[in-house]
This record gives structure tokens, C-alpha cells and sequence, in this order.
């Protein structure tokens, strides 16, 4: 075997992410409210950057305003009345392996949608959302509870324990740890922390620091008129109550059934989660990232602009360095690469806004039937169809769509929950829904009889002769997705109802 040196020549094709095509795709992926800081971050890096809040109405619908009618679902032109300077040279965006730069990891949940008959027109209008204000707000939990403690414990080793005890308060009231584990982790005695526990849950309202439901409800009715031992041992065992046996209960509690249910009147008034009343966080508030309306030729779909600040290069600063006479090397070279990087991040901000108003409006046509006639009405959709519809990867349409929320007069909606897998449909050979088919399954449970409950068999049943179908299997998966009981769980329900 001869081992020498040798010189080959080999031809390799790879994709490669650069830096602009990394930010294109991050900018993809980001919400309003994401983006809105991250183009702030950017702007405090890129001294030609600057944030325009005062973009005109006109402006904004020229740049990306695009009418898309059924006939042409897949027509990606841009609208003539977009200028064209704004033409993305060399943008990474525009490239044919931008689209399919992702595996397809993802799962093609069948069915297809038919046309609709309205037109639909999709526009940067700069629509305002009415922004909530959070105003008079109740102290919370943790810090009425605290104040309370301070007044209560003088003793430091007492104050310690109540505060640990504090730090496992749920947000219901009760306490997620027992007196034992509360004891170790202050390197005390049980008995202690018990005793510790009885002055917290004299805290109003009466009913917090109970360790379970039972407990509750008796440091509620302790020191009435109601309380009673007979009332004690029928709130030790509720696990009879929630099954419906009144019978049973009554023996455990030497009473007559009567009195069982006397019992059960009592409790109805009482509060079950007295930690519930307190506002324990703010609420975080989220305006839509796109805002569907009628209008009167169709649907429209408007990127909020109230949440989406543009940005501008400033041109003016930028030749003045640029062009400037400057011997610092160091100093033009950063000049050049941050004006370049200012005008390829306002072309990609651009490019995405119109990724994403045309994927949004395909969903919406998609879906109009949902949009006037409710959710009986939502199709199956897949990522599949939109990506088809739009000309893009199926990866592509997943991730633009991941996060963002769309306002329409029937409420707002995360953009992939309009993505629905389908279900077959008996005569005419189009899917249905399976959200459409849970909230008929909702529909169906919500109108039946009191006291005679439908079974899984019997809405199965309902369901296929409306034209899907459906197995019981899927029935009972449904009811389990909407937190709905069985048959029989549904006729004690109704049975403890009746003998009130």
C-alpha cells in the first residue's frame, strides 16, 4: 500500500445561516409584543435606527395592502399600489430555500375547507385596541395574610413557622403542606406548628390555612348556629355526599335524610376557596396581534398597528457619515455595517408583516362560515391547506402563526386554534371539525334532561345522524377534553339537585 499526498477537488452544497437569515426567522416567530421590545432593543444598538409612531394611515395601507379573492387563493403578487422601491434585493426572505430551510417536522392533520363566496381584503390600517386599565385593585392574598400574621405572632420561633406556612399558601387558601412537613422544615415539633396553625386560620375571611375541603368548611360553620358534632361527621365525609348516597351518609351520621339535606343547604352558602376573592396577581393583559372585521364587501384582516410601532432608517444622518471625511477606519467600517443593517432589518420587518397578513388571511377565508354563523360552523383546517393556499413551507406557516392572537366580533382566538384535524363525515364526503363536533357534544349534554343523562352510546348516536361519525370512545375523549362527567356521575348531580 503506496501512502502519498493527494489533491482532490469536491463540489458540496450547503445551506448556511447567516446572521440576517437568523434574524428573519427570529422575526417570524415573534408576536407584537415581542417585537415591539425587540425592535426597542434595536434601536438602542443602531444609532440609524428610530421608531416611527407617526407613519400615515395612507403609508400603511399602500406598503402592504393586498386583495385576495377565492378564485386566486394561492396568488402572492403584491398589490400595485406598493412602491416599487421597497423591492427586497438579496433578501435572504425572498430566497427559495428561505421557505424550506426546516425539515417537516410536522404532522398533516388532513381534511380540506370549501371556498367561501365572500371576499376578503387584508390591510395595515393601524386599528387602536381600547386598552384595559387595571384600577382599585384588592390586596392580595399574600400580603393581607402577611399583615394579619404580624398582629397575630410576637413570639419570633411562632412568626417563623407562620411565615412558612404563608410561603405554601395556595392561591384557594388552603395549604399545600401538612403540620408535619412544616415541622421539619423549621426543626420543630409537630404539635407546634399545629398550634401555630390554629391561630392562622383564625385569619378572616374564615377559612383560610385549611388543609382540605373538609376543614374549610367546618372552620366556616364552628361557632354557629348550624354547628353541630352530627355536622362535623357529615363534613368528614364528603367522598359519600359527592357520590350521591344520601342513604348511606345519613346512617354514618345517626340522622335521617332529611337532615342530610338540610346539611347540604347549609354548605351551598359557604366558600369552598376563600383565597379566591383576593386578586393574587395581575392579570396579564395581552392586546391581539390582528383584528378581523366585516366590512362591506367581505372580511378584513388588519395587522394592529397600536402594538406594532414601524421603524425608519434616518437616511439624512446616514449619508452624512457615511460620505463623511473621516480617517477613522474603525469608525466608517461600523458606520456602513449598521446602516446596511438598519435598511435589511426594515425590508425583513416588511416581509414579515406580509407573511403574516397573507397566511392570516388565508385562515380567515378559510373560515368564514365560523366568522357568521359560530362554532358549529368552524372547519377542519390543517397547516397543510394554508401552506399550499399561500405558496409557503408547512414549517413556515406553523411557526408565523405560533403565539399570535386575532380579534374578530365572535371573540379572540390564538391563530392556531382555527387549525382543527377533521372528522369524516357520512353523505357528502367533507370533513367536519372536531372542535365543531365537541361543542355539539357540549350542546347535546347541556340540553338533556335533568335526572336522565345521555349516554356515551346515545350521543354517538346523535352525532351520526347529523351526518359524522363518531364512536363512543371518542365521545367519552371529548367529555374528558371539556371536563364534562360521565352519564352517571351527571344523574347524582342531578339527583342531590332534586331532593333540595
Amino acid at each position: 500500500m503506496q501512502l502519498s499526498p493527494s489533491l482532490n477537488l469536491r463540489q458540496k452544497q450547503s445551506l448556511v445561516m447567516t446572521p440576517q437569515l437568523q434574524q428573519a426567522i427570529k422575526l417570524l416567530q415573534m408576536t407584537n409584543l415581542d417585537l415591539t421590545q425587540y425592535l426597542e432593543e434595536q434601536t438602542a444598538e443602531n444609532p440609524f435606527l428610530e421608531i416611527d409612531d407617526k407613519k400615515s394611515e395612507k403609508e400603511d395601507i399602500q406598503a402592504v395592502e393586498k386583495e385576495v379573492s377565492n378564485e386566486t387563493p394561492a396568488d402572492n403578487s403584491i398589490d400595485e399600489g406598493m412602491k416599487e422601491g421597497t423591492a427586497i434585493k438579496d433578501d435572504p426572505t425572498k430566497a427559495e430555500d428561505y421557505e424550506n430551510r426546516f425539515d417537516n417536522e410536522l404532522v398533516d392533520f388532513g381534511g380540506s375547507s370549501g371556498s367561501s363566496s365572500s371576499s376578503l381584503s387584508i390591510t395595515d390600517s393601524g386599528s387602536s385596541i381600547l386598552e384595559n386599565t387595571i384600577e382599585g385593585r384588592a390586596k392580595s392574598l399574600y400580603s393581607h395574610s402577611e399583615s394579619q400574621i404580624h398582629l397575630i405572632f410576637s413570639e419570633p420561633s411562632d412568626h417563623f413557622i407562620a411565615m412558612k406556612f404563608l410561603e405554601n399558601l395556595e392561591p384557594s387558601g388552603w395549604i399545600s403542606k401538612t403540620c408535619e412537613e412544616i415541622a421539619e422544615l423549621c426543626g420543630t415539633t409537630s404539635e407546634i406548628t399545629l398550634l401555630v396553625l390554629e391561630k392562622l386560620q383564625t385569619i378572616e375571611p374564615i377559612g383560610l390555612f385549611a388543609r382540605n375541603l373538609s376543614e374549610c368548611l367546618l372552620l366556616q360553620v364552628r361557632g354557629t348556629e348550624h354547628f353541630s358534632p352530627t355536622f362535623e361527621i357529615f363534613l368528614e365525609n364528603l367522598p359519600m355526599l359527592a357520590k350521591g348516597d344520601l342513604k348511606g351518609l345519613a346512617k354514618k351520621c345517626s340522622c335521617e335524610e332529611s337532615n342530610i339535606k338540610n346539611f347540604l343547604r347549609i354548605i351551598r352558602g359557604l366558600n369552598p376557596k376563600p383565597g379566591a376573592i383576593f386578586d393574587n396577581d395581575i392579570p396579564q393583559i395581552s392586546a391581539p396581534d390582528l383584528i378581523v372585521k366585516k366590512g362591506k364587501d367581505g372580511w378584513i384582516v388588519d395587522l394592529n398597528r397600536s402594538t406594532l410601532p414601524s421603524i425608519v432608517v434616518n437616511e439624512d444622518y446616514a449619508s452624512k457619515v457615511v460620505t463623511g471625511k473621516t480617517k477613522d477606519n474603525s469608525l466608517n467600517l461600523f458606520a456602513n455595517q449598521a446602516v446596511a443593517s438598519a435598511r435589511w432589518l426594515k425590508r425583513a420587518l416588511d416581509q414579515r408583516n406580509s407573511t403574516t397578513l397573507k397566511i392570516s388571511a388565508e385562515i380567515v377565508r378559510s373560515q368564514t362560515d365560523f366568522l357568521e354563523n359560530g362554532l358549529d360552523f368552524l372547519k377542519p383546517l390543517s397547516l397543510r391547506h394554508v401552506a399550499e393556499a399561500v405558496g409557503m413551507h408547512e414549517s413556515t406557516v406553523s411557526r408565523v402563526t405560533t403565539g399570535l392572537l386575532m380579534n374578530t366580533p365572535r371573540g379572540t382566538f390564538t391563530v392556531k386554534s382555527f387549525f382543527s384535524v377533521s372528522i369524516q363525515s357520512n353523505s357528502n364526503g367533507v370533513g367536519t371539525s372536531a372542535a365543531a363536533v365537541r361543542h355539539m357534544i357540549s350542546k347535546m349534554i347541556s340540553d338533556e334532561t335533568p335526572g336522565k343523562p345521555l349516554s356515551d352510546d346515545a350521543i354517538a348516536q346523535n352525532v351520526s345522524k347529523r351526518g359524522v361519525q363518531l364512536a363512543r370512545r371518542t365521545v367519552a375523549k371529548y367529555r374528558d377534553i371539556l371536563h364534562i362527567p360521565s352519564s352517571s356521575e351527571r344523574r347524582r348531580q342531578a339527583k342531590l339537585e332534586q331532593s333540595l
